[in-house]
């Protein structure tokens, strides 16, 4: 906070009901997201709300805090916990799983695998709705707003995600024709790409 303004956030969940495509032991808080406004940066206001949050998790009895940060500098970039004395634990590109210890040093995270088949009649596009992220509901409305571009080339699915959905598929990404092929935000052309990609492939 800076007076009455909120100038930074850091938004979590505990690990038994984490939203994210990890099995994670129980009782550690998971980020989803972090953000400081771009004029309070390199000002010490993460350090701020970093130390804020790692002594009320500790004081709740925490075994630590694990986020999945990524090599995109515009998005949850890795050094950012890195100055935060966060260990990389786990990487599988472009992510990187973090882990700061509170009361228990090491924790056991598994990637979850990706089990989604979809149609075979035409071109499939994923989307699961996980608005917990400024990124996710932009990136949602992009990839249909392109899909529907499509007309009846592409089916859009559309479901909500949560704990279930998750274990079943092993994502909440977006998908298109089962596959990953992006991760957080990208542009319009790169969601064009993708799709093209598969129509083209389908038509083979």
């Amino acid at each position: 906070m800076d007076g009455d303004a909120v100038v930074g956030h850091a938004y979590y969940a505990l690990s038994e009901r984490a939203l994210i495509s990890y099995e994670i032991e129980p009782n550690v808080a998971c980020i989803y997201c972090t953000e400081i406004l771009r004029e309070y940066l390199h000002k010490g206001y993460g350090k701020m709300m970093f130390d804020y949050m790692k002594d009320d998790l500790k004081k709740q009895g925490l075994k630590g805090i694990m986020v999945a940060a990524t090599d995109f500098k515009e998005w949850m970039h890795y050094e950012l916990f890195l100055k935060q004395g966060f260990k990389i634990i786990k990487e599988h590109a472009p992510y990187k799983v973090m882990y700061f210890p509170l009361t228990k040093e090491n924790i056991t995270v598994k990637l979850l695998d990706l089990n989604y088949t979809p149609s075979k009649d035409k071109v499939e596009v994923t989307l699961f709705k996980n608005f917990f992220c400024p990124v996710s509901p932009y990136m949602y409305n992009l990839i249909k707003t392109v899909a529907q571009s499509y007309g009846d080339k592409v089916k859009i699915v559309e479901m909500k995600a949560t704990l279930e959905t998750i274990r079943k598929y092993g994502t909440a990404e977006p998908l298109i024709n089962g596959k990953v092929k992006f991760f957080g935000p990208a542009s319009e052309d790169d969601v064009k790409k993708a799709i093209q990609e598969e129509t083209d492939h389908f038509k083979c």
